[in-house]
């Protein structure tokens, strides 16, 4: 009797034991040999998309991937697979399926095609919902790409498609201009226009952007100056950057007077970003040199962080002395501001490639010191150290 009861107690503590420790049973195997396992079982693909510097995707592994609740849905409904978007395999699959943010979370048909799709951590119940939606033929990301490249055009799905890009952090814009064909001029200034309109519209070429660019001052009296000219500046900023980036002569022209003419707050710091992009890309270093000047010493002389990364960038591109003595001033004054690690070694490389070793030496020592305070790799610093004491 004693035996029994204590085989028992055993018995209990080990299934105790086994459902704590319930989890997702991701499988281990190429995505090949991953698909053929989906089709083999007759079942959908689920690809957790991490990256090992990814806080939310570590916070899922910890709470999300260990309940019950999720585990056994998902082992009994797909097939499960972790996969790392910045090795390996990882790396075409993200370029496939133009993942751009941590964590996504793909369910793909055993032929590689996407079922659903959503990006960002959410808790068990959410997580849930999520898996049951990608399940449905009619409310997941396949069945509205499928109805919208059929034509459906219905105010009401259309709302629902954005919804699920946005959840996938997809480009909207095509669905969004076809939603705002349907709309009445003024009925882009209601509320929930007003929020799709900021969150979707992206591009100067757009007819939702040109119509807001005209009616500026009456979306500015119903959501404020700010908010519009944020806005305003966000999608010119990025075009005016892009047609920089890529030569884009004429466009980078045209783009920076209608920005000029629209005198929106911050609309100059945005124009310096701009012109540097633009001359750093002709190999007009005193053009590029003079925009930077301009940008940090007039608009983030006191932001440690943006005088450390452009000192940084000097440090790396530029060899002539004047400029080099211009990004020494920078770091110097990013570690007044904020005397940490990456701050103390960017100086110090500064001092070094001006041949100030006295200097040099001091700040990569204080370097050091800073970096092992705070538990970071200091190897490249010392490694530093070492050349200026050659020196």
């Amino acid at each position: 009797m004693e035996k029994n009861i204590l085989w028992l107690l055993t018995l209990l503590m080990c299934s105790s034991a086994w459902a704590q420790t319930k989890q997702i049973n991701f499988r281990k195997g190429t995505v090949a040999e991953i698909m053929a396992q989906a089709k083999s079982e007759n079942k959908p693909v689920f690809i957790d998309a991490y990256t090992t510097w990814c806080g939310p995707c570590k916070w899922m592994d910890q709470n999300v991937f260990v309940d019950e609740k999720v585990a056994e849905y998902f082992n009994a409904n797909f097939v499960n697979y972790k996969l790392d978007m910045e090795k390996g395999e990882g790396i075409e699959l993200a370029k496939k399926y133009e993942v751009q943010a941590y964590p996504s979370f793909l369910f793909l048909a055993a032929d590689g095609s996407v079922m659903h799709r959503t990006v960002g951590a959410r808790p068990a119940e959410m997580f849930l919902e999520v898996a049951t939606i990608a399940k449905d033929p009619v409310q997941n990301f396949a069945s509205y790409q499928k109805k919208f490249n059929g034509g459906e055009r219905s105010a009401e799905f259309m709302m629902g498609y954005l919804k699920v890009l946005n959840e996938a952090a997809l480009d909207a814009g095509k669905v969004a201009e076809a939603y705002f064909a349907t709309r009445k001029p003024e009925q882009l200034l209601e509320p929930g226009n007003w929020k799709l309109i900021y969150t979707n519209v992206n591009t100067v070429e757009s007819p939702t952007f040109e119509h807001l660019v005209k009616n500026r001052e009456a979306f500015a009296k119903k959501y404020t100056a700010d908010s519009v000219d944020y806005k305003l500046l966000s999608v010119y900023g990025t075009a005016l950057s892009r047609a920089a980036y890529e030569g884009k002569e004429a466009d980078y022209s045209k783009l920076k007077t209608q920005l000029t003419n629209l005198k929106l707050k911050d609309g100059e710091t945005q124009l310096l970003f701009s012109e540097a992009i633009y001359y750093e890309r002709k190999q007009d270093l005193p053009k590029y040199h003079a925009a930077n000047t301009k940008l940090y010493d007039t608009y983030f002389s006191n932001d440690p962080m943006r005088l450390n990364s452009i000192a940084w960038k000097y440090y790396e591109t530029i060899d002539d002395k004047a400029m080099l003595k211009k990004a020494e001033e920078w770091a110097s004054k990013s570690v007044s501001l904020a005397p940490g690690y990456a701050n103390l070694d960017t100086h110090a490389a500064l001092l070094y490639k001006l041949g100030q070793k006295e200097k040099a030496k001091e700040q990569a020592e204080k370097a050091i010191a800073a970096g092992k305070r705070s538990g970071e790799d200091v190897s490249g610093t010392e490694a530093l150290l070492q050349k200026i004491n050659k020196m």
